[in-house]
């Protein structure tokens, strides 16, 4: 059974409010796991694991889950994986092992108070599990789901080991360590002792892996390998050996050839490699198995690939790379980083684009049904016609430093012309309108500026400079050319260092700083003398706290990004909503970078751990009610947890009565959309039938404008 965890988000104005209702179905991943890192083979499934997020593929239809619909886990940073006909078992990053026996789920907790471990390899022995770790080896009750026994300072005077593998043969213990290799094979003598293991000498280099091969144990080096006598069975100087596992009795080994520079994969025989043969798009290969009568390879960008069949499987609609940075233009997203980026368009699914002459991108605008890609060390990209605007194109005010390039650090569109910072210039406020024709701002500056952020409202721009050079804030009058200076020294920050600014729907410009958030009651510098800091009624609200980054919803909710969690914020009620953490939501990390909203009312979340997104139904309001909508309709109250409404134009009334007119619930949207949870402003929920939905005027006039059946 899946169970939810809930959230309620309202909006308290003259006696009426919205709401919008969030579970965990409402979070979704986006996450590279097109470049698979290691691979098992489990219950008619191959699960790929990347460095963060997974995907499963069904051998028996072809079928591919993502991440959380493939198996479900708390962490999708999958470190290692070992499984046997009877158990599956995964390594997480936060040192926690998950074991899955049938329909049975259980974790063993393998960090102390002391340490939080890495883990770096798994093996299955009859029932116990050997986990080799940077605290040690570690033996696991598969089946009682206990920690047995810890070997730890078993290396030399009793050091502890970071022990990256583990073979166990007639009850031998073989470990390796970058210091070299363990063995325990007297079973009179105590494992836990150091003086019962034994050190084997490999003369100046330490093996980076063993195999079982058999009944007998051999070690390999980067470019040979040795038998259990440590005798020399293979020695090749122009590989790099990466893995080498047995299946059905043949061994095979995963090299990087240093001529090529490509990866292989090749039997061992009789001293001699015979490299399979593979298509030209595999170049990287990270893991390989043997599942279903066939060998499988897996690797960056193509993620699996069944050497039998000669088929690809590849998650479609994905990133293929983890984005620095998030960018919301319309009803897209853009996510990018060095020289990539992906369009994510209405929430459809990601199209990765990699650029070959054009890298370190900053930020992307639209213009003229066009796309412009800003670079900090090559100026601006013309996507569309494939042109580069540098210092030499025509009319062209941009300055290319001697050693840094064209730095532009952010681009946007403002009254039918195209707005940019140029880093580090004496002129960094540029603009270029339809004709090519240019104009420098003048800031009135005596030195270099360097601004990463500016925004618009009406005549001004508020424009971020680089913390690391001075930070602050200056605000232009592009009407007057007037320039304020906002900065800690004059009073009007509580910190030079600031990481953004946002402008909600009332004009209220917000402030995230590295000592917490303030906001301005107008973007008009003439209209305020000092800054405001949220305040509960009882204190100030994340005074001292680190925010990232600030971003504004259709429904002018003060969205936050901290290294504590999310905050949703209202500013009419001077408190927050709530806070997401990855404590109570599936929040991939409580470290926010980048919040972004698209005009469907789904919040982008860029975090530590990767890039989620939010369907919080708030989207950007219409210009009439032609395409309202409320769904589903019927409504089945049994399967269904709530009703949408989408469509409205800003600022509106709603009003929920029963047939005879009883009224349920009134409802004031600022945004397009929004969702009811059916309950009542009693808190008692809705019963089948049949319910009235009007919109509200201000002078109180009600007008019919749908009807819902709930069954």
């Amino acid at each position: 059974m899946m169970f939810y965890r809930v959230f309620f988000l309202l909006i308290l104005k003259f006696n009426l409010f919205s709401q919008t209702y969030i579970n965990d179905t409402d979070w979704s991943f986006h996450l590279n796991i097109k470049d698979s890192r290691h691979i098992a083979f489990y219950d008619n499934s191959i699960y790929s694991f990347s460095t963060n997020g997974l995907f499963s593929l069904d051998i028996t239809n072809n079928s591919i889950l993502r991440n959380n619909n493939a198996i479900e886990l708390n962490n999708l940073r999958v470190s290692v994986a070992s499984q046997n006909s009877e158990y599956f078992v995964l390594g997480l990053s936060n040192g926690i092992i998950v074991i899955y026996n049938s329909d049975n789920k259980n974790f063993v907790d393998l960090n102390t108070e002391d340490e939080d471990l890495i883990i770096n390899s798994l093996k299955i022995y009859g029932d116990n599990l050997y986990v080799s770790s940077s605290s040690g080896l570690i033996i696991v009750s598969i089946e009682e789901n206990y920690i047995i026994e810890r070997y730890n300072k078993i290396g030399e005077n009793g050091n502890p080991l970071n022990i990256l593998e583990s073979l166990v043969i007639n009850n031998d213990i073989y470990v390796l360590s970058p210091n070299g290799v363990y063995i325990f094979d007297n079973h009179l003598n105590n494992p836990l002792d150091y003086r019962s293991w034994t050190k084997l000498n490999f003369n100046t280099e330490n093996p980076k892996g063993l195999f079982l091969f058999k009944d007998s144990v051999f070690y390999y080096f980067d470019n040979k390998i040795y038998d259990a006598e440590l005798n020399l069975l293979y020695i090749n100087n122009n590989i790099k050996i990466n893995k080498i596992k047995i299946i059905n009795d043949d061994i095979l080994i995963t090299y990087n050839d240093l001529i090529s520079k490509n990866d292989r994969i090749a039997f061992l025989n009789d001293s001699e490699l015979t490299n399979v043969v593979l298509p030209d798009i595999i170049t990287h290969i990270n893991d390989f198995i043997y599942a279903d009568g066939s060998l499988w390879v897996a690797g960056d960008k193509f993620s699996l690939y069944n050497i039998n069949k000669d088929e690809f499987f590849s998650p479609t609609n994905t990133l293929n790379f983890t984005p620095d940075n998030i960018i919301g233009l319309n009803d897209d997203i853009y996510a990018f980083s060095g020289n990539r980026f992906s369009i994510n368009s209405r929430n459809t699914g990601w199209e990765n684009i990699t650029l070959s002459n054009f890298t370190n991108i900053t930020s992307i605008a639209k213009y003229n049904n066009q796309t412009y890609i800003a670079s900090s060390s090559h100026g601006i990209l013309n996507f569309d016609q494939n042109l580069i605007i540098d210092e030499l194109y025509e009319n062209s005010l941009l300055y290319n430093d001697p050693e840094e390039g064209i730095h532009v650090s952010d681009i946007k569109l403002n009254e039918n012309q195209l707005w940019l910072l140029n880093y580090g210039s004496m002129n960094p406020l540029l603009s270029f309108d339809n004709n090519n024709q240019w104009k420098n701002h003048n800031l009135k500056n005596n030195s270099p500026l360097f601004p990463v952020e500016f925004k618009f409202k009406d005549e001004y721009i508020w424009i971020v400079i680089d913390p690391l050079k001075g930070g602050g804030i200056i605000i232009y009058n592009t009407l007057t050319q007037q320039k304020f200076d906002l900065s800690e020294d004059n009073g009007l920050l509580n910190s030079n260092n600031v990481n953004d600014i946002s402008i909600d729907n009332n004009g209220y410009v917000w402030i995230a700083t590295d000592e917490g958030l303030i906001y301005f009651s107008s973007y008009n510098p003439n209209d305020f003398s000092s800054y405001l800091t949220p305040n509960d009624g009882s204190q100030f609200l994340f005074k001292g706290v680190n925010i990232n980054s600030i971003e504004i919803d259709y429904e002018n909710n003060i969205w936050i990004g901290s290294e504590n969690g999310l905050y949703v914020f209202n500013n009419m009620q001077n408190n927050f909503v709530f806070q997401f953490k990855k404590s109570n939501t599936p929040l991939l990390s409580d470290h926010i970078g980048t919040i972004k909203f698209n005009d469907l009312g789904s919040a982008y979340i860029l975090t530590a751990d990767g890039l989620m997104s939010l369907n919080t139904s708030f989207s950007k309001p219409k210009e009439n009610l032609l395409d309202f909508k409320v769904y589903p309709n019927p409504l089945k109250i049994k399967e269904e947890d709530r009703l949408f409404f989408t469509g409205f134009s800003s600022g509106n009334y709603i009003k929920v009565t029963s047939l005879s007119g009883e009224e349920i619930i009134s409802l004031e949207v600022q945004s397009g959309g929004f969702n009811w949870n059916l309950f009542s402003r009693d808190g008692i929920k809705i019963k089948p039938g049949v319910y009235l939905i009007f919109i509200v005027s201000d002078e109180g006039n009600e007008k019919l404008i749908t009807k819902v059946l709930v069954l």
